[in-house]
């Protein structure tokens, strides 16, 4: 996976072919493809590894610092990688998820796996008065969602990839969007 994260790096998700990704590996063909059926396989891969970890990161910040601090925990990841360079990477593969159902498959069935643990410590905090009660957890789990993703990538689009600042931003919107109504 790591080698196919350095062959879309460089040339794109949708350029990067697999013999490449073999090459960088230094594996054959037959031993990537014993594993991967595709480039789609790969990226699913990756997006489970990679938000698995995020995931349990976030859940356990949540029971330790409250649900802002573990959103806030959950954004920093994500900026940490447009402030690695990632941000043409994560555009392209978005992209790529609209157009193809291979793509978007598996990116979905992870998305939808954390969007169940968000609503869950969304619920969580609601419980215990740290946000507002009255908003409904699955709607507001995929405005955030999409409030951190859309920051990234306007962020990225600006060239302005400082993760401190992106934080910042983002802390100010979900303050702002769960503050509890009295």
């Amino acid at each position: 996976m790591d080698a196919a994260i350095a062959c879309f790096r460089r040339r794109g998700f949708h350029q990067a072919t697999m013999a490449e990704i073999c090459a960088e590996a230094g594996i054959s063909a037959g031993a990537l493809y014993r594993y991967f059926s595709s480039k789609a396989d790969i990226i699913g891969a990756i997006a489970e590894d990679k938000r698995g970890e995020n995931d349990e990161a976030f859940k356990r910040a949540a029971d330790q610092h409250g649900f802002i601090e573990a959103i806030c925990l959950s954004a920093r990841g994500f900026f940490d990688k447009f402030a690695d360079g990632d941000g043409a990477l994560i555009a392209d593969i978005l992209s790529e998820a609209i157009r193809d159902d291979a793509v978007s498959a598996s990116l979905r069935c992870t998305d939808q796996s954390s969007v169940q643990i968000f609503m869950q410590a969304f619920r969580h905090a609601q419980t215990r008065g740290e946000i507002d009660a009255t908003l409904d957890p699955e709607i507001a789990t995929n405005t955030l969602f999409g409030a951190l993703e859309g920051i990234g990538l306007r962020r990225a689009f600006c060239r302005e990839t400082d993760a401190d600042e992106a934080i910042s931003q983002f802390r100010a919107l979900a303050e702002r969007y769960l503050e509890p109504r009295p």
